[in-house]
């Protein structure tokens, strides 16, 4: 297995913060980097402050989610106001559970923020779709991490 970083235990939560959950079964030796990265994104684009991460890596739901629990304490106690996730598949894979769970966060005050879908942010509703770029890569939206 490999080693994460918990910045959970490093910073010191500001009232009205964000944070990250992510969640991966079976165990992810990259931590899905790529999701963390982009959220941190999105964190700065839309003027968040730097997220706190909370990770439950390699963690069955049946055996509880440690973070999700450290998680849902912090937002309770009014000290995150945003959670970022890739989508609501990191509460569980069970639609009805996973909105449950962003129904609790929201009737703790917090705003539960998906990262957009890389077709919403290519190709806005009613827009012309972007030119093709002329090196051969994609033009897909600036700071935008894909996986």
């Amino acid at each position: 297995m490999g080693s994460t970083i918990d910045r959970t235990t490093t910073l010191t939560p500001a009232p009205g913060g964000a944070a990250i959950y992510l969640r991966c079964y079976p165990f992810d030796r990259t931590a899905m980097e790529c999701h963390r990265r982009a959220l941190e994104g999105l964190a700065v684009a839309t003027g968040l402050p730097e997220p706190l991460l909370y990770l439950d890596n390699g963690v069955r739901a049946a055996d509880g989610l440690p973070a999700l629990d450290r998680l849902l304490r912090t937002v309770a106690g009014g000290w995150v106001g945003t959670v970022l996730v890739p989508g609501p598949f990191v509460f569980s894979m069970d639609d009805t559970e996973a909105r449950g769970v962003a129904g609790l966060l929201e009737r703790h005050g917090c705003r539960v923020v998906e990262l957009p879908s890389r077709h919403r942010l290519a190709h806005p509703a009613g827009g012309p779709n972007p030119p093709p770029a002329r090196d051969g890569g994609s033009r897909e939206p600036a700071g935008l991490v894909t996986c």
